[in-house]
């Protein structure tokens, strides 16, 4: 898979040279699709433009054979006919030219469609947590920017060539029969070398695909708005450079090995073509000194013998391109061959409201069957219309625990009930309608606040009063409205909005800030039967974040509610706490009944409250900020 086959061994030529077929194939039917005219006209066009040069040539000899013979009176049509065989050359050479970027245009709308679609198709996350798929990917949008162009156009530009190669050919049979088996024959190492070349080029890419992604990684830490204090801070510029000039050798490095070793393999083949044109041509002179060839024969076999091998040439080398951009294009091509990484029912069943609970039955997990287990059959039940919170200490799996809810990734063993049926029968897209979340690790959009906020529900993306309701109740509101567009200020400074006065700049928030409008789209999704909201004000102060509970209280009335928080004040009115340990349920119950039973719950309820004192003691305020127990 992502041609994963274009490897080393010798043996497995064949089957490449059946990959590139494939692929060639599919490029094909992919231009035609995007647009048949163009491709038609295009294809025309390169095939009269093969045509022209060896027309050209036998209207040269015609009218050098005509000077030399006094009275012939056809000169005038043939050199008519030579005016317009040369106007024809110049005007092909334009034509094609915009046909090929007719099509070109209209086959990057198709690319892109297709490209976004294999991705979408992919309903969780476990291919986009795996390098090597993230490789895989990243050759796939290459491939798929340049390989279906290149294969068209080496394709046509191989038609074009094969027509002046044999009408050539022909020319040169017709003069002396050996000499054009001899140039036929050449032509087959030189294609063979530049196969090879092609397959070089494809392999060096897929090998340092990693190398590639590396060092455009590290060159947008040196320009991400994210990073870049900090690098500024710390001084990292140099580091993160040298980083990302590492990586680039390593490619230039392999790129050029390859180069070294085509060019090697090629110069052999270059050097007999030019043996053999030495020989035809010094036969050439003699036999037309003895009177065997006249002058235009000597020319047209000059321009045949040349032109044979710049078909040769222009063969091979479209051969060797198109070859490894149909290796390339194999990533592109299989990219919907991928399997799911979640099972799809064939027949999913309608996602009802949750009106009894949601139920996790002996729930195990982990991401790869070499790693360690993230979770060791967890039990859990979410009554329906109830809080529950999440504890634990880092790496006790509740992250783990929010993805699978979400049906990003599916148990190793176990299953996830939604009133009583396996959320696996539904489609993850209709489970994920009923459900809003506040991840911990929010996205930032560069787009504007109200756009930031109406993602929320994209289909109501447009409706400003209730993207306004949305950041009132996170109490991001009045901040927004004095933003320079208000609700259409772009959140970045990596773009620019247009508004009624042009080109704008946009405007940053706060880290608050952005929790806030983070809190606000799942606002958005109000009406969702479960609500996950995993450290919703971690990054707010004491007052803020009291604000944002009340909001928070108010909006998931009715609504199932999983909330993870390190500040364990927040969970008291939940209705029940669950403490996760070592992947397992550690301890359930109340507030009140956690801090009896004096267990894990209980120990780091006393972390906390030992940094309510300290503060007290500091002559602190009444209600300090709360402070995080060490590891949470």
């Amino acid at each position: 898979m992502f041609g994963e086959d274009f490897g080393a061994a010798d043996t497995k030529e064949p089957r490449r040279y059946g990959e590139a077929l494939r692929s060639a194939a599919a490029a094909v039917a992919l231009a035609w699709r995007s647009s048949p005219g163009s491709v038609t006209a295009y294809v025309t066009v390169s095939v009269a433009s093969g045509l022209l040069p060896t027309a050209a040539a036998l209207l040269v000899s015609r009218l050098l054979d005509g000077l030399t013979r006094p009275g012939d009176e056809g000169l005038t049509t043939v050199t008519l006919l030579l005016i317009a065989a040369t106007l024809g050359t110049s005007l092909t050479v334009p034509l094609a030219d915009f046909l090929r970027g007719q099509s070109t245009r209209a086959l990057r709308l198709r690319v892109q469609d297709e490209l976004f679609d294999g991705v979408n198709r992919l309903p969780g996350l476990r291919h986009f947590e795996d390098p090597s798929f993230l490789d895989r990917l990243r050759l796939a949008q290459q491939a798929a920017s340049s390989a279906p162009d290149l294969l068209v156009g080496s394709l046509v530009s191989s038609v074009q060539a094969a027509v002046m190669l044999a009408g050539f050919l022909v020319t040169v049979f017709v003069i002396n029969p050996v000499l054009g088996v001899v140039t036929l024959l050449l032509a087959l190492p030189a294609l063979r070398t530049q196969l090879t070349a092609g397959r070089r080029r494809a392999e060096m890419l897929r090998d340092t695909m990693n190398n590639s992604r590396r060092e455009m990684f590290y060159g947008s830490l040196l320009t991400d708005t994210d990073t870049v204090k900090e690098i500024r801070l710390y001084g990292l510029q140099r580091f993160f450079s040298d980083r990302a000039g590492a990586e680039l050798r390593t490619v230039v490095t392999a790129e050029r090995g390859t180069e070294v070793r085509n060019l090697r393999q090629r110069t052999p083949d270059l050097l007999l073509g030019v043996a053999v044109f030495g020989a035809g041509l010094l036969w050439a002179v003699r036999a037309a000194r003895q009177g065997e060839l006249s002058i235009g024969d000597v020319s047209v076999f000059i321009a045949a013998t040349a032109g044979i091998q710049r078909g040769v040439g222009q063969l091979a080398g479209t051969a060797s391109v198109a070859y490894q951009a149909s290796l390339t294009f194999t990533a592109f091509r299989t990219l919907g061959e991928v399997p799911v990484d979640l099972p799809l029912p064939a027949a999913p069943e309608a996602v009802p409201p949750l009106a009894d609970c949601l139920e996790l039955q002996d729930v195990w997990f982990r991401y790869t069957p070499e790693s360690p287990w993230i979770l060791r059959g967890v039990d859990l039940t979410l009554t329906a219309g109830t809080v529950t919170a999440l504890v634990g200490v880092n790496g006790t799996g509740k992250s783990t625990l929010v993805k699978l809810l979400c049906r990003m990734y599916d148990p190793t063993r176990g299953r996830i009930l939604w009133n009583g049926v396996d959320i696996r029968e539904f489609a993850p897209d209709a489970l994920r309608e009923r459900v809003a979340a506040v991840f911990q690790d929010y996205s930032r959009y560069d787009l504007t606040a109200g756009e930031n906020i109406g993602l929320g529900r994209v289909d109501r993306l447009d409706r400003e009063d209730l993207v306004t309701e949305a950041a009132t109740a996170a109490g991001i509101h009045p901040r927004l409205s004095r933003l320079g567009d208000g609700y259409r200020t772009m959140l970045s400074r990596v773009f620019a909005a247009t508004g009624a006065a042009g080109a704008a700049e946009g405007e940053l928030l706060s880290g608050g800030e952005w929790q806030r409008v983070a809190v606000a789209r799942a606002f958005m999704r109000r009406d969702a039967d479960m609500m996950i909201l995993d450290e919703p004000s971690s990054g707010l102060d004491a007052a803020a974040e009291q604000e944002i509970h009340d909001s928070l209280r108010e909006l998931r009335a009715g609504a199932t509610v999983l909330v993870i928080s390190h500040r364990l004040s927040t969970l008291r009115d939940a209705d029940r706490i669950v403490v996760l340990g070592e992947g397992r349920v550690a301890e359930s119950g109340t507030h009140a009944e956690l801090l009896d039973q004096e267990g894990e719950f209980a120990r780091l309820w006393k972390l906390q409250a030992a940094g309510y004192e300290a503060g007290d003691d500091a002559g602190a305020p009444a209600e300090p900020t709360p402070v995080a127990a060490p590891g949470l």
